[in-house]
């Protein structure tokens, strides 16, 4: 492991720490923000994250086919990481997803991941939390035509989802009895899929035509949703949320974003949310992450799209209000902290044992954040200009550490 770079922020203020763990202190200030990347092992994409026990996760590098498990301490800081490579450095391996039984040889989940460039679902074993032990193919399960080139994948109800990017579709699969799948043709391009918590609807989101399919396992051919041209374009993340609802955001075009996160409710209308804060406003949001309190959660801001947009992590809170009797949901807490490394393009996030854990995709970066950040903000940067991502601290006093 080698550490790229280190940031502390301070009452809502950012300080530049040095590489080697400089640390820096304000006299009275709130806990710190802390975002520290790591450098994984070299590829030319970084994908997808999944946290497979307390203390290891699984990272998909999709250009040369390679798994990496990182292994974490028990304050959740990465220890080490090691590369695998799953079937072949030209398979395309990409989408993860928990299994729902543990591995043959192992006390942790096997894992579902998509290969595709060789158009299968994969099931692993991770072989432990041990990163020097490889994982094992257990099984590999062709993707039914005409649907190729899968690139999402969920577990859900003994029933596997599959977002086939390469062909527009979207594949139902049976765990246990692949031959028993339904398989169908949507819009361009599905890139993620959720089944609904409360409903048991099932939706993918259409990048490409800036649609989300909408499926009541019903046996039909669904409905596509067009997202508001007012609201923004490209719904990508799209998740399950702790509030019994799903949750879409979306990423923009090549010169912005909007700021744009979607809740989609058990009758699949959906509220739409857009942040107002300097940065925020035109943050183009690639991905999204919940913990425990299903009133709060971060987003994933990213320059995918758009070179000059910011790489950052948003973390918002929702609450209800009365407006004119009725009940409305609104933003009620919005933050930004800025990664390190600007034009990387930030691609997945997780929450894990208290830290959010984001894939760097150009830059073989993960960056782990901590502190106050994910353990709870109640100043707003709409509300406090010294709460905003710059520099400068709302202290009186500080003073610097510069012990290696």
């Amino acid at each position: 492991m080698r550490l790229l770079s280190r940031f502390s922020i301070l009452s809502g203020q950012l300080l530049l720490l040095s590489q080697r763990h400089i640390y820096a202190g304000a006299v009275g200030s709130l806990p710190a923000k802390t975002v520290v990347e790591y450098s994984l092992p070299a590829a030319g994409q970084t994908h997808e994250i999944l946290a497979v026990s307390d203390n290891l996760l699984l990272v998909s590098q999709q250009t040369d086919g390679s798994f990496v498990k990182v292994g974490l301490d028990n304050n959740g800081q990465p220890t080490g990481s090691r590369k695998y490579t799953a079937t072949n450095p030209w398979s395309g391996l990409h989408g993860l997803a928990l299994g729902s039984g543990p591995g043959s040889n192992s006390s942790t989940s096997t894992v579902w991941a998509t290969v595709q460039f060789d158009n299968a679902i994969l099931q692993i074993d991770p072989n432990g939390d041990d990163i020097n032990s490889q994982p094992r193919v257990i099984n590999s399960i062709p993707i039914p035509s005409p649907a190729f080139g899968p690139h999402g994948v969920l577990e859900n109800d003994g029933h596997l989802w599959i977002a086939c990017k390469d062909s527009s579709h979207v594949v139902r699969m049976n765990v246990n009895n692949p031959a028993d799948h339904q398989v169908w043709a949507v819009s361009g391009r599905p890139i993620f899929v959720a089944v609904h918590p409360t409903s048991g609807d099932v939706f993918a989101g259409l990048d490409l035509s800036s649609k989300i399919w909408h499926y009541k396992n019903d046996g039909g051919d669904g409905e596509e949703i067009a997202v508001p041209p007012e609201k923004g374009t490209t719904p990508v993340g799209l998740i399950a949320g702790p509030d019994g609802n799903a949750w879409v955001v979306l990423l923009g075009n090549a010169t912005t974003g909007t700021g744009t996160f979607g809740r989609i409710n058990k009758d699949a209308s959906i509220d739409w949310f857009t942040m107002s804060s300097a940065i925020g406003k035109t943050a183009p949001l690639i991905h999204l992450a919940f913990g425990e309190d299903p009133n709060q959660f971060w987003l994933l801001g990213s320059s995918t799209t758009c070179a000059e947009c910011v790489n950052a992590v948003f973390t918002v809170r929702i609450d209800d209000i009365s407006v004119g009797g009725m009940v409305k949901p609104r933003i009620a807490i919005q933050n930004t902290i800025m990664l390190p490394t600007q034009r990387s393009w930030t691609h997945r996030m997780i929450l894990h044992g208290g830290s959010l854990y984001i894939t760097e995709l150009t830059t073989s970066i993960l960056a782990h954040v901590s502190g106050v950040a994910v353990n709870g903000l109640n100043v707003s940067e709409t509300w406090d200009q010294y709460s905003n991502y710059g520099l400068g601290m709302k202290a009186q006093a500080v003073d610097y550490n510069n012990t290696v």
